[in-house]
């Protein structure tokens, strides 16, 4: 009786000590989740092995069969780690941190601006202003899709395509328009001006039809 009360005592005392309740952060040392299942290994203050180091489901806003919010802390990423009922050996990671290694792509605070940024630096960012909010939607190599109360306006190097109510304006070192069957241009009033020189060519037959044809005049 006495044996088994103390059997009881030491069971106890063992499972209080693999147990950790609230949350502690965590350093991510590997994404290549063997199961692929969206895991991360994390290393643990209070762990010393690395070969220990559990692994650890991601939480996110929204999950589902081959469909979700699939945003995955990298490596040496820093981590706030809280554990199922107390259990190490279930870890989930709640949330991601900056420090001061690793700071926000902003400086803070901006009130103001919301932003989606990988390591790579692709970016989605939302301005909220009165009466001037944007979306902004930008590559590492800065090609830019802005979108605002005026219009939309894509951009890569010189080249830019603006969208507002006034219309449509593409402008460009070189601007080549490519129908694999027909283009076809439709207006109350078509116009076609040039500085230098204006070719028309074609390898069949051109025909010009109209109530009246000028000519030079």
């Amino acid at each position: 009786m006495i044996e088994a009360a103390f059997d009881w005592v030491s069971d106890s005392i063992e499972e209080m000590d693999e147990k950790f309740y609230g949350v502690t952060v965590g350093t991510v040392i590997n994404v290549l989740d063997p199961m692929m299942l969206g895991r991360v290994q994390v290393k643990l203050p209070f762990i010393d092995s690395l070969d220990l180091s559990p692994w650890a489901r991601v939480a996110v806003p929204m999950t589902g069969k081959m469909y979700g919010t699939y945003f995955i802390p990298g490596m040496d990423d820093e981590v706030l780690i809280a554990f199922e009922h107390g259990d190490v050996n279930a870890p989930y990671v709640i949330g991601c941190l900056w420090n001061a290694k690793t700071p926000p792509p902003l400086p803070s605070p901006v009130a103001q601006v919301r932003m989606i940024k990988t390591p790579q630096g692709n970016q989605i960012m939302f301005t909220d202003l009165p009466g001037a909010s944007t979306i902004m939607i930008q590559t590492p190599t800065r090609q830019t899709i802005l979108m605002s109360t005026a219009g939309i306006q894509i951009t890569t190097d010189s080249t830019v395509i603006n969208l507002s109510k006034d219309g449509v304006t593409i402008t460009g070192t070189n601007v080549n328009i490519v129908g694999t069957t027909a283009v076809n241009i439709s207006a109350p009033t078509v116009s076609i001006s040039s500085t230098t020189a204006t070719n028309v060519t074609s390898t069949g037959n051109t025909t010009v039809a109209g109530s009246l044809v000028k000519i030079n005049s």
